[in-house]
């Protein structure tokens, strides 16, 4: 049993282990589980395990409908109001921990004065192309810098993405 509870281990770790060597190129994209967004960045090695990136992020029109009861200060039940997009753009930067284990934070321009930051931690999962596609699934910590309404809300969520390293 011990000798097959080593090959698992083994191979789990042969298989999540990301190259992340300095000099080499990356490029992701992926979004949040929780809002109509996607968003791009093309990053670099700057040394062994740790990448700096500059990040695209696009927001969607959608349709946002009012479900606030007749009577309060907001408008009628049913009532609903367009939601225009919007585009951001960041820096980032992001440490490789472990193997495939990462950290890393991202500074990006929102609608409030301040910049936006989120913090992220997740996994790389390789999913083929010798060791160069990888899917991967991270937590995120969203602080808008808004400073009043709804959009100013600190958020804490699932989010993901794909990358492939060049």
């Amino acid at each position: 049993m011990k000798k097959l509870t080593l090959l698992v281990a083994t191979l789990m770790v042969a298989t999540f282990t990301f190259a992340q060597n300095s000099g080499q190129w990356s490029f992701g994209a992926g979004g949040d589980f929780t809002s109509p967004d996607a968003n791009a960045n093309i990053g670099y090695f700057i040394m062994d395990g740790l990448m700096l990136s500059a990040s695209f992020n696009m927001g969607f029109d959608y349709e946002n409908e009012c479900t606030c009861p007749v009577g309060t200060d907001h408008a009628a039940e049913g009532i609903s109001h367009d939601v225009e997009g919007d585009f951001d753009w960041g820096f980032g930067l992001r440490y490789y921990a472990m193997d495939n284990l990462f950290l890393g934070g991202n500074l990006s321009t929102g609608t409030g004065e301040d910049p936006d930051m989120v913090l992220e931690a997740g996994v790389s999962l390789e999913l083929g192309f010798d060791g160069k596609l990888w899917f991967e699934p991270m937590v995120q910590l969203n602080m808008p810098g808004e400073e009043y309404g709804d959009v100013s809300q600190t958020s804490f969520g699932l989010a993901w993405a794909f990358r492939y390293t060049f």
